[in-house]
């Protein structure tokens, strides 16, 4: 089944707290580039290109990553906060050879914060979901997140995190219904070491109501969902650069979540998406079947 012809009548909100401007060198060819980055703008293009109507939540920061992110053709609303974007440079060398740098996250004033609560709980009604990823800017008040996570739950809004640190643990706090980050980024939350161990602290964390995802690069990803756990392998591919790699992946739970599918069938999905795009192939056009 085609992603056009499927009734999915959710709304799909992504969240970019921290938007970044990126300017990319290859050492080889001289070539440079700036595109638009940010994880959850990611995970917006990448549901836009299967046929989902997502649309990308950022900070009105400025013209020059605006202009970048026109090539994305995702719909773009701002949040109510005035913030440049990051600056990024990475430095391409050869295949699976990149070298990042990021200027310092902006700080958010606590009347920006809490414009932004107000604004979402407008904007965001029952049945859509919102995906919230990547870095946050600083000067969120403790618990600021967990807050709204929770005003938002109980609109019956649908949540998925793909995030590290405070942000990450609030999540679990408030219960989203998924919990995602990178094994380092959940040893980082947790404390603990390896993808199952971390799972079983965030399942914890989270009182047994999240569902958690871990993913290991090349070896796949794991995942907890209600009593089920299941651990899916990457494909073998010729790496060519892993970026943005892990926003396919959260892009793949949300379109199997959308489409009803089985763990076992969206996981795998999601797993073969994030290789392909490791492997620079056409993720946009590869089939939708799982």
């Amino acid at each position: 089944m085609s992603a056009r012809g499927a009734r999915i009548r959710a709304r799909i909100w992504c969240l970019t707290p921290n938007p970044v401007l990126e300017t990319r060198f290859e050492a080889k060819t001289g070539r440079r580039t700036v595109s638009a980055g940010g994880k959850a703008h990611n995970v917006a293009r990448q549901l836009r290109r299967w046929g989902i109507s997502a649309i990308s939540l950022v900070p009105n920061c400025g013209r020059e990553w605006l202009r970048a992110a026109k090539r994305d053709k995702a719909p773009i609303i701002h949040l109510p906060v005035m913030a440049p974007a990051r600056m990024g440079w990475a430095l391409v060398d050869g295949a699976g050879k990149r070298l990042d740098f990021f200027g310092p996250d902006p700080a958010w004033r606590a009347m920006e914060w809490s414009a932004v609560t107000t604004f979402l709980q407008k904007k965001i009604g029952p049945g859509d979901w919102l995906v919230v990823a990547g870095s946050v800017p600083q000067g969120a008040s403790s618990g600021w997140w967990s807050n709204l996570f929770k005003k938002l739950k109980k609109r019956g809004v649908r949540l998925l995190v793909d995030s590290r640190g405070t942000v990450l643990r609030e999540a679990l706090e408030a219960g989203v219904d998924w919990a995602k980050g990178n094994l380092n980024e959940a040893e980082e939350t947790t404390g603990g070491r390896g993808g199952e161990n971390c799972l079983q602290r965030m399942r914890r964390m989270s009182r047994n109501r999240s569902s958690c995802v871990v993913t290991l690069g090349s070896s796949g990803l794991q995942l907890i969902v209600g009593e089920g756990r299941l651990r899916v392998r990457s494909p073998n591919i010729r790496l060519r650069d892993a970026t943005g790699s892990g926003d396919v992946v959260t892009a793949a739970l949300v379109y199997g979540c959308l489409k009803g599918w089985s763990l076992k069938r969206t996981a795998e999905w999601a797993a073969r998406m994030g290789a392909a795009n490791a492997a620079r192939l056409d993720a946009a056009h590869l089939s939708l079947r799982g």
